[in-house]
């Protein structure tokens, strides 16, 4: 069984992997809210089969820009599974969700956040 495990919410499933936490960086966080997940958005992303086969596992943190609009317009690995494909999928993964975006003096602004992805097998 493949054990997603959000960091906000805990839960099982047969299929593939994610914890998740999202941070703002940009946005004035004292007086605005970063950009947020919109969790019900974001399809699991597959783990990936040679991965799995081979029983790795491992958690990857990404930086990634949220545009005005709520879409990820860039990712980047900030500290890596060290496992490429854990990486990327994680990586191609947070570019299909929706976002609430950070918000400076009530509108909407592009932020950079962060996710945190734990790819676990259980």
């Amino acid at each position: 069984m493949i054990r997603i495990s959000l960091l906000a919410l805990a839960c099982a499933a047969l299929v593939s992997c994610a914890g998740v936490q999202t941070a703002g960086t940009e946005a004035d966080s004292a007086a605005s809210p970063p950009a947020q997940v919109l969790f019900n958005s974001c399809a699991k992303p597959v783990y990936p089969p040679a991965a799995l086969d081979a029983g790795r596992e491992g958690t990857v943190n990404l930086a990634f820009l949220v545009t005005a609009e709520g879409m990820a317009a860039d990712a980047k690995v900030v500290k890596s599974s060290g496992q490429r494909d854990l990486d990327e999928t994680a990586r191609d993964a947070i570019k299909l969700c929706k976002f609430t975006p950070a918000t400076k003096n009530g509108k909407p602004v592009q932020d950079w956040t962060h996710v945190q992805y734990v790819w676990t097998l259980k």
